[in-house]
């Protein structure tokens, strides 16, 4: 379906207002658009819910529109915020920039004939390195091409497009792929783009310097540079940048800007002499060349694997060093970390310090802001969290090293123990887990001693009642199932007296705990909003929103005990309910971060009994947790 353009004052999330459509393209409209709260302009992109309609997929892109949002430097295009509309259309706001797309730029050069000199090409390249050199420690870009590189009317140079990888690289049936624009993108991420790094940015580097210096895409079979008028070196900075296997490549965004750097002075003299045509640099960039501060990439660096081939005028290969072609790699994620023992806790010493300085571990936590964790546990999905605060869990062991982690940036899952990073806080843990236990095992021990013949004759007691009680029970309960009329206060009696007894547990067999990643569309809740009477299915449909994660007070997390544990002591609720329909009852309960219940579905007996148990469940309060929503399955049985 055609996507609606919308007019003047539509108000969008309810804060921006609409002043006129300034593009279109593949990820959907861009528009001009005002903050209503502070007055300011903004450019508003509007994506079309039909476009990324997988909630894996807008979850994704939420996370990294809020890891965006953290990025503050001045050739960093500015993200604001993402929402979803109750019939799923995305929108994202971002810095309003007047000027033009890199895109733009090289083909109006292109129609008329002119070129970028060297040092024009480097200024360029120069802005685009400081900025991934500054965003690489938080995060990459993924998508990197002349078409997300903004220019204003100053010649300022911004990178746009943070977080738009998602859907650009994941989904095959983004039109972009098939266009100019996928020649820009590392091999690994056309493969799988989940290995997306920040190396692969330097190869979409290296190929936005290729079209600056030559005027041409990079596609396949790339001419070598040298071949219209540079030197070698320049081959070999190209080659190096685009090199097929990731650990071949510059290890950084400044690396290159330092080999690029080293050559301007003899390339600008090189081309004044072989290369013919305008040139025009008129872009008023800022970024100064200063020869002294730069450093040098030898020429002819040698590598381990083969760097790209390039095709002279003829179509042999050449790349003046070792042959090779520009294939598909896949990506090479961490290793498993080494020297676990059998059951994932690091070997043991006797020598090992026992006590742990928690303040010295706690300032080395990671310094990403990006929740970007999604840990499994008790078949449970929590999430997601940041650096800080997953390493936080893990010292607190709430995750373990046999807990499965999923990082939401690469799509890669593993073990917790298969995560290297992570092994000096699984290693403290251990320490302190040992510790705690040879403490309680001492308390055990002065607990013993002081338990006398009185316990030992007060358990017999219990025993000898526990069996009369089942004897009359057994008959209570098969009267009671023959007849199905139950008496409310009857049946609580029964149950103070032990005449009947209650049976209950938690269904953890991997039933259907998620929502089926359709989103609501509208209708009672809204677009992230959890309201009271919600069914289990309703709650959780529905989408998290980025800001709305309400209750992150506590670090922990609802596991399958303590669900239970709350459960089973509030199960007397229930008693009231029953009408004779079912002696059964089995429930579906979603838990949000306040510990409040958001949403339940009630399977056996009436339709006044089901009723009844729901409302019981949602006046139950569970404890807080850092995950948006917990879920499980309960049941309780009367017999």
């Amino acid at each position: 379906m055609e996507q609606q353009i919308l007019v003047k004052d539509t108000l969008i999330g309810e804060r921006f207002s609409i002043e006129e459509l300034v593009g279109k393209g593949d990820l959907g409209f861009v528009y001009k658009a005002r903050d209503v709260k502070n007055k300011k302009l903004i450019a508003l992109r509007v994506i079309p819910g039909e476009l990324i309609s997988n909630e894996a997929d807008v979850d994704r892109l939420r996370m990294r529109v809020k890891e965006a949002s953290t990025l503050t430097y001045r050739n960093v295009r500015a993200t604001f915020g993402m929402g979803v509309e109750d019939d799923g259309t995305i929108f994202i706001a971002t810095e309003w920039i007047e000027g033009q797309n890199l895109r733009s730029l090289l083909s109006k050069r292109s129609q008329e004939g002119k070129r970028f000199s060297f040092k024009g090409a480097y200024n360029i390249v120069g802005h685009v390195c400081n900025a991934l050199t500054y965003a690489h420690k938080k995060t990459f870009h993924g998508a990197l091409s002349p078409r997300a590189i903004m220019v204003n009317n100053a010649g300022r140079v911004k990178i746009s497009d943070w977080g738009l990888s998602v859907i650009r690289t994941r989904l095959e049936s983004y039109p972009g792929r098939k266009k100019v624009e996928g020649v820009f993108w590392a091999p690994e991420v056309l493969k799988n783009p989940a290995a997306a790094t920040p190396r692969s940015d330097v190869y979409a580097l290296g190929a936005l310097f290729y079209e600056l210096i030559t005027g041409v895409p990079p596609k396949r079979p790339l001419k070598a540079p040298s071949q219209v008028g540079f030197s070698k070196d320049v081959d070999t900075v190209v080659a190096r940048c685009m090199a097929a296997d990731p650990l071949q490549r510059f290890e950084n965004a400044d690396a290159v800007k330092n080999a690029v750097s080293s050559l301007v002075k003899e390339e600008e003299d090189l081309l004044a002499k072989n290369v013919a045509g305008a040139v025009d640099d008129d872009l008023g960039v800022d970024v100064e060349i200063d020869l002294g501060d730069m450093g040098v990439v030898e020429p002819g660096a040698k590598f381990k694997e083969p760097v790209p081939t390039f095709t002279d005028k003829k179509g042999a290969g050449t790349t003046g060093k070792a042959g090779g072609s520009l294939v598909n790699a896949p990506g090479l994620p961490a290793p498993p970390s080494g020297g676990l023992g059998t059951d994932g806790d690091p070997p043991s010493s006797d020598d090992r310090v026992s006590t742990i300085d928690m303040g010295a571990l706690l300032s080395n936590l990671g310094k990403s802001e990006a929740a970007r964790w999604m840990v499994q546990k008790d078949k449970f999905d929590h999430g997601p969290f940041t650096d800080r605060e997953l390493i936080q869990m893990i010292m607190m062991g709430e995750v373990l090293y046999k807990h499965n982690l999923l990082n939401m940036d690469t799509g890669v899952r593993k073990k917790v123990k298969a995560w290297g990073e992570f092994d000096q806080y699984l290693e403290q843990y251990r320490i302190k887990k040992k510790k705690m236990e040879e403490e309680a095992a001492l308390q055990r021990t002065k607990t013993a001693e002081k338990r006398g013949t009185a316990f030992k004759v007060m358990v017999t007691l219990i025993v000898i009642g526990v069996i009369g009680l089942g004897v009359g029970g057994y008959f209570l309960s098969r009267s009671l199932r023959k007849e199905k009329t139950f008496s409310k206060d009857d049946l609580i009696a029964a149950l103070d007296s032990g005449e009947i007894k209650l049976k209950t547990g938690g269904d953890l067999s991997g039933k259907k705990k998620r929502g089926k990643g359709k989103r609501r569309k509208g209708g009672k809740g809204g677009s992230g909003n959890f309201v009271d009477g919600m069914t289990y299915e309703e709650a959780m449909a529905m989408g998290v929103e980025m800001g709305s994660l309400g209750n992150n007070s506590g670090q922990r997390q609802l596991s399958a005990a303590v669900i239970e544990q709350v459960m089973d002591g509030n199960v007397r609720r229930f008693i009231p309910c029953m009408d004779g329909s079912a002696n059964r009852v089995d429930m579906n309960i979603a838990v949000g971060s306040n510990g409040r219940v958001i949403g339940t579905s009630v399977k056996q007996g009436s339709a006044k009994l089901k009723k009844c148990v729901a409302s019981k469940v949602r006046g139950i309060k569970f404890p807080t947790s850092s995950s948006p929503r917990t879920a499980t399955s309960w049941w309780f049985e009367i017999y």
